[in-house]
C-alpha cells in the first residue's frame, strides 16, 4: 500500500533541502525565519511513524517546483 502527496512549492526546491527535509527542525526557508511558519518537525514525525509501521518515505522534486512525498507499507 502506498501514498503520495504532492503541492506546488512557493520557492524552488534544490536538491541539497531533500536529502535534509526529514531532519528534525530543517525548514527549506533560506531565512530560517520562525515568522514564516512552521517549525519543522512536521515531516521528521512522520518518519518515525512510517518507520515504527514498518513503511519507508521518502520526498522528491522532479521539476523543483513541486514537492512529492511517498509512503509505502509492506502487505
Amino acid at each position: 500500500m502506498s501514498l503520495t502527496v504532492s503541492n506546488l512549492c512557493a520557492t524552488p526546491v534544490n536538491a541539497a533541502d531533500l536529502r535534509h527535509v526529514f531532519d528534525r527542525f530543517y525548514r527549506m526557508d533560506a531565512s530560517r525565519n520562525s515568522e514564516t511558519g512552521g517549525h519543522g518537525i512536521g515531516l521528521s514525525m512522520a518518519q518515525a511513524i512510517v518507520n515504527d509501521h514498518g513503511g519507508k518515505i521518502g520526498a522528491t522534486s522532479p521539476d523543483g517546483n513541486s514537492f512529492i512525498v511517498t509512503v509505502s507499507f509492506p502487505g
